[in-house]
């Protein structure tokens, strides 16, 4: 069996492993004692015998370890019946797959030394692999099948060896976190850190104030939902929707606001799209953060036609934006007014078609009932 073919088992069970999903074994220096079947390679001369195996190692928190492994094979010639003194020294990388109910297969590879006393000392090479069955985190049976070249000779031997695999003294953070974790959920469980009655558990609101009254989340009470909870609100009866204060009292418009409304009717109608619509609602939700308030109405046109026309056509076209504050969005006709202005207040002259689109608007006034 030829050097290549060697070379092509071990990049074959290199990219074998990179294919596969990764393990996560422990983490810690590792001992694996094993007994073994030592098979030697026909043209050695040297009969088949028991192996014994140790080896010493360290297991990284990942797929990899490295393992130094001495192996002693001790035999006898072929022919002739004479002692055969046969070491082996190894070092290995292992690289660990997915692990399934207990099993952990892994691949291997390496490289080292035989000496075989007396006749030679040649360097190896070896690749193969094995399978780990877990009694529990720390100590593993263990199963392993090599494939052992050497190098200088060509002969080709096997190992097949079975024992056991320690793992002791590694990082256990991983492990005093999960405890940690597991002891900062029970106490969650129990705890009621703000004493509000909601177990930390299920408490959105950890930092409620003390004799507060909240909900089944562990926040306080807005029982007018204004946003302002009710330990805090002076003005606990607020309507839906109305713009209030941080004391949760409704704010008052102090001076008048004016909104344009961008509203295009077709040539001599009074009827408004629906595309419109969100510019009017815009309207009714001002009106209904501040209900002490009333909106005027008012239409414009250019100064194409009769002032006469143009006087009748602003007032309707005002008035068909009052229905749909009142019709559509709910708000109280009382607080609503038309008028019409025809062209009597032009932004700009009538002088361009830009212009006279630009004086063709209707216009929401809104001011404060009080005072």
């Amino acid at each position: 069996m030829s050097f290549l073919f060697d070379k092509r088992i071990l990049l074959t069970s290199l990219i074998a492993a990179s294919s596969v999903a990764q393990a996560q074994p422990e983490e810690g220096f590792t001992i694996a004692p094993s007994i073994g079947y030592y098979n030697m390679d026909n043209h050695r001369g040297v009969e088949n015998d028991t192996a014994l195996s140790l080896g010493l190692g360290y297991q990284f928190g990942n797929p990899w370890a490295v393992e130094f492994v001495y192996v002693n094979a001790d035999s006898e010639a072929s022919t002739g019946g004479s002692s055969v003194d046969a070491d082996q020294f190894r070092f290995d990388g292992l690289y660990h797959l997915t692990e399934r109910n207990q099993f952990t297969p892994y691949l291997a590879a390496g490289v080292g030394t035989t000496d075989l006393s007396p006749g030679s000392n040649n360097a190896l090479i070896n690749a193969g692999g094995g399978l780990k069955y877990a009694l529990n985190d720390a100590l593993s049976l263990r199963g392993d099948f090599r494939l052992i070249r050497d190098v200088e000779d060509h002969e080709l031997d096997n190992l097949t060896t079975i024992g056991l695999h320690f793992v002791f003294g590694g990082n256990s953070t991983d492990a005093l976190n999960a405890e940690e974790q597991d002891v900062t959920e029970a106490k969650i469980e129990t705890v009621d850190t703000d004493s509000d009655g909601v177990k930390d558990a299920n408490d959105l609101c950890l930092a409620t104030p003390a004799n507060v009254s909240v909900d089944a989340t562990g926040c306080a009470l807005d029982t007018d939902k204004d946003g302002v909870a009710n330990h805090l609100d002076m003005c606990s009866n607020s309507s839906t929707g109305v713009k209030v204060d941080e004391k949760g009292c409704q704010v008052v418009l102090e001076k008048p606001k004016s909104v344009h409304l961008n509203v295009q009717f077709e040539n001599d109608s009074v009827v408004i799209n629906p595309e419109y619509y969100a510019q009017i609602e815009e309207v009714a939700n001002f009106l209904t953060e501040y209900p002490n308030t009333n909106a005027t109405i008012e239409g414009h046109t250019d100064d194409r036609g009769s002032a006469s026309y143009n006087q009748a056509i602003s007032e309707k076209r005002a008035q068909a934006i009052v229905d749909v504050l009142v019709n559509s969005f709910g708000i109280s006709a009382d607080r609503l007014n038309a008028v019409g202005y025809g062209e009597e207040q032009p932004l700009l002259n009538n002088d361009t078609e830009a212009n006279r689109s630009i004086n063709r608007r209707v216009t929401a006034v809104i001011s404060s009932d009080e005072g």
